[in-house]
């Protein structure tokens, strides 16, 4: 019966299509009109703002990635409305049957696992088709929640555009359901990532450890099932426990960064005269310990950045310096880059812990930039005041260069920044835009 609902459901998207819309949603997504009986479901998404108090369940992970997730969770009224729905009560019954067969399955083989335990292209339209209809017949709710959670939080930023709340929740629930997915494909099943030096599964997956491991894991969610009430929960359970198997728990670590690593500074910030400046931050990348003569917690590299950095900081031209980089080679290593960069720092020339800002989760050039730039304005520093990037000078001809700001489109969807003036061969001057705050599960180990 699920398969004949789920082809009903694929017809009606496709019949309620344009040729020239591949939206996902039937004619224009964003026109603000509603169809269901919920009313209304045109929506102007309330402002991000950098009070928001971010949910937290007891999956730091899971937050960083699949926030949504969280916040349906916390929330009575819409967490009903979900569960309430036939089709994604249909689809959520499908699910646990799919991993109880897989749990009787004998011998099964990692891809096995995998395939059994994601989302289908077909399962993916159908259930953002089901959402689609949940948001129309509650709009006023869901209206009521994404003006309290998904504008303020900043984490869905690349929809603040969209005019229309059931739009919107499909589009949140869909980058999900891939996130899922990639996860599922990554670590159970081993299929490469964009990055497989550091990013990969950390085991052979046609060893019989890792069967074992699979098979364990999947024993224990299917004796759980009777708890899964929404229809995303048996396969996020798995995507999560894969990673757990992995130790990939780089996500969620430090947070929240206001009390952990960042704190004193955090602490700070409201005693800094920012107009005695003529930049906010020095924001220093990282660079790993993996060529002769590295230290096994900092390279020579990123003592030399570091240096540098802190011969800034001490002519006056920023408040703060912030380090970049984190836990990336060897794999598994237990230092990151920026906390290392900030302990040699400390110990070398006695910089303020006070004046030292970390992001200990970047693991590319990309997303150092990225992620520097939602501590501004996740911390209050000022966006208007210009900051400098500084790194080694082939570093910074690289973020100066065309293929740099392509990158960062590609892979992350959006430019974290905008470059000014060049200061030195080291320096650029540069102000963080906006759409830094995207949480974005397709890097499901710094999202």
């Amino acid at each position: 019966m699920m398969a004949i609902r789920l082809i009903y459901l694929i017809s009606l998207f496709f019949l309620g299509c344009s040729s020239s819309d591949d939206s996902g949603g039937g004619g224009n997504p964003d026109n603000g009109e509603g169809n269901g009986n919920g009313g209304n479901t045109a929506i102007t998404l309330s402002d991000f703002n950098k009070n928001y108090a971010f949910v937290e369940s007891d999956s730091k992970v899971k937050d960083r990635n699949f926030y949504w997730t969280t916040l349906v969770e916390n929330n009575a009224t819409i967490k009903a409305s979900i569960e309430n729905n036939e089709d994604l009560s249909a689809f959520l019954e499908s699910a646990k049957q799919r991993l109880n067969d897989i749990n009787n399955q004998s011998n099964a083989t990692a891809a096995q696992y995998a395939d059994a335990l994601k989302f289908s292209d077909n399962e993916r339209i159908a259930i953002s088709t089901a959402v689609k209809e949940v948001v129309q017949d509650n709009a006023s709710d869901f209206i009521s929640f994404s003006n309290a959670h998904i504008g303020p939080s900043g984490a869905f930023i690349q929809f603040a555009e969209v005019t229309n709340v059931d739009r919107l929740q499909q589009l949140i629930v869909e980058e999900m359901l891939l996130g899922i997915n990639q996860i599922i494909n990554t670590y159970a099943a081993g299929e490469d990532p964009l990055y497989p030096i550091i990013d990969s599964v950390s085991f052979d997956v046609n060893s019989a450890q890792y069967k074992l491991l699979l098979k364990n894991l999947v024993s224990d969610l299917n004796n759980n099932s009777s708890q899964y009430k929404l229809f995303y929960e048996p396969f996020l359970n798995f995507a999560l426990g894969v990673m757990a198997i992995n130790d990939r728990d780089e996500a969620g670590r430090y947070f929240p960064m206001q009390k952990s690593v960042n704190q004193p500074t955090y602490n700070n910030l409201q005693n800094i005269s920012w107009n005695d400046f003529d930049y906010s931050v020095i924001v220093v990348l990282g660079d790993s310990p993996n060529s002769s003569g590295d230290l096994p917690n900092i390279s020579l590299g990123g003592m030399a950045r570091a240096d540098h950095g802190v011969t800034l900081y001490n002519q006056g031209k920023a408040p703060l310096i912030a380090f970049c980089g984190g836990h990336l080679t060897p794999v598994h290593t237990m230092y990151s880059e920026a906390i290392e960069m900030k302990k040699y720092v400390i110990d070398k020339y006695n910089i303020p812990e006070n004046r030292i800002l970390v992001d200990p989760h970047s693991r590319h050039t990309t997303t150092n930039l990225r992620n520097i730039g939602r501590q501004f304005f996740r911390y209050g520093i000022p966006i208007d005041k210009k900051a400098i990037v500084s790194t080694s000078k082939t570093h910074s001809e690289y973020v100066a260069s065309s293929g740099y700001l392509s990158r960062c489109q590609r892979e992350m969807n959006h430019v974290p920044l905008e470059l000014h003036e060049r200061l030195s061969d080291f320096d650029i001057e540069f102000t963080s835009k906006v759409e830094v705050l995207h949480l974005d599960s397709s890097d499901p180990l710094d999202p």
